[in-house]
């Protein structure tokens, strides 16, 4: 696998969990404001086998959970042997996706107990490609996210990174249609943009930071509302809280 990083030991990546978190290389999305733009490049980073790997999982004595994060994992050739090789160990395996990949994420469903999905925008082919900056194809992911939702033994995840001048509430209540239409089983996560050096100094002013309130505000329609499923805010206020847990 072409890995870009490595962290021992992280309480961020999974809730309520401590993990080790593995960065895979490379990226078929273009998002300007990814905090992790070294990793977009498919020739950068190195190449490690998967033995390597599972010698550097086994010897981590301190977490028995791991994320494998990106870049995107699901161009890795040999993701499906490592998390494989990761299932035989017990540990619990979460891997970040944009969804794009559903014939690799059908695959790797019977090794992973969790998933998080990035929908970075409403699941229509302008509105992705405003953001991701590539040619999408929508129905890639929505067939991922059916495959996922129907899945029992998968704990689902869908998040969408807010930041105000490139998405609007407009944006947020179509996604959220979108999944109380399909009847999502899992948790929406609705993320506060936050400028960080890996974005790049020129976007430090493109990309606006929304404030807590306005985030608040997005999400208050819903405390009434009956969804089939948890809402969730994750801004540096309150840091990753259940949507009924801010209004009580």
């Amino acid at each position: 696998m072409r890995i870009g990083g490595i962290i021992d030991i992280s309480t961020k990546d999974i809730p309520n969990k401590a993990c080790m978190v593995i960065f895979t290389n490379g990226c078929n999305f273009n998002c300007e404001f990814c905090h992790n733009k070294h990793l977009l490049q498919n020739n950068r980073g190195k190449i490690i086998k998967v033995e390597e790997l599972m010698k550097l999982i086994n010897n981590n004595l301190l977490v028995n959970s791991l994320s494998i994060t990106g870049g995107e994992p699901t161009l890795q050739e040999d993701l499906v042997e490592l998390c494989r090789e990761i299932t035989k160990l017990g540990k619990y395996l979460s891997i970040d996706t944009n969804g794009s990949r559903p014939e690799i994420i059908q695959k790797v469903i019977p090794y992973i107990n969790r998933i998080a999905l990035d929908i970075k925008a409403p699941l229509k082919q302008h509105q992705l490609e405003r953001v991701a900056r590539k040619s999408i194809d929508p129905t890639l992911i929505t067939q991922t996210f059916l495959m996922l939702n129907t899945s029992k033994t998968i704990d689902f995840e869908i998040r969408t990174t807010y930041a105000e001048n490139l998405l609007t509430p407009g944006d947020i209540h179509e996604i959220i249609f979108f999944l109380k239409e399909h009847n999502f089983r899992g948790n929406y996560v609705l993320q506060q943009y936050n400028y960080s050096e890996g974005v790049g100094k020129e976007f430090r002013n493109k990309f606006h930071k929304p404030s807590h309130l306005s985030l608040v505000n997005i999400l208050g329609s819903y405390k009434n509302r009956n969804v089939p499923f948890e809402i969730y805010l994750r801004d540096d206020i309150v840091g990753y809280c259940m949507l009924k847990e801010i209004f009580n």
